[in-house]
């Protein structure tokens, strides 16, 4: 994170057919763009599944989760399956609070 405004870093990589999206920092309001440029980009490559990694995440709000459940949509509208395949604490309170776990295809924490 060198910006000091960028509150979240995204990496992408691609192993087979899933593209991976890592997710470390604060995905909020300020973020969210950023999963949602990401998840356009690796749809344009045609992969079969999405899986995110936000084992990096120290920090999620209602605007994070609704930039998930957007992409899982964008995915799925795209025929590609999307899951959240490592889980912060952060995220595992906010899905456990929200009851989403299963929408997000995401491992209790």
């Amino acid at each position: 994170m060198n910006d000091p405004h960028q509150s979240m870093t995204v990496t992408i990589s691609r192993e087979g057919d899933t593209a991976h999206i890592a997710l470390v920092g604060e995905l909020d309001l300020h973020s969210a763009a950023d999963l949602a440029a990401a998840t356009t980009q690796v749809l344009a490559d045609s992969p079969r599944a999405i899986a995110i990694d936000a084992r990096g995440l120290s920090f999620a709000d209602s605007a994070g989760l609704r930039a998930l459940l957007v992409a899982r949509n964008d995915a799925e509208a795209n025929g590609v399956s999307l899951r959240v395949s490592h889980v912060s604490d952060a995220l595992d309170r906010l899905l456990e609070m929200t009851g989403l776990r299963e929408a997000l295809d995401a491992p209790a924490g």
